[in-house]
């Protein structure tokens, strides 16, 4: 016998692993895909908390203080008006 007749034997076996290779590949991305979509979410998650404590932290404590500084300093550049 020939090679090419043992070849002949194997192609049956090779569709099959073909097959298989194709579903675990198709697996594999839709994993792939799905692990992206929850880091993604996980960054947006953690970026939101962090700057809500932030922004918590900013309203209790300086917000006040920095609102009077801000108006204090637009109203020394305010120009008169005229008492009629």
């Amino acid at each position: 016998m020939n090679i090419t007749d043992y070849l002949q034997f194997l192609e049956p076996i090779q569709e099959q692993l073909n097959k298989v290779y194709s579903i675990a590949s198709l697996a594999l991305t839709v994993l792939i895909c799905l692990w992206l979509f929850n880091f993604v979410v996980g960054l947006i998650q953690r970026t939101y908390s962090v700057g809500k404590a932030i922004g918590g932290f900013y309203r209790n404590y300086f917000h006040k203080y920095l609102r009077k500084a801000i108006i204090g300093l637009l109203n020394t550049f305010k120009k008169p008006t005229k008492a009629i």
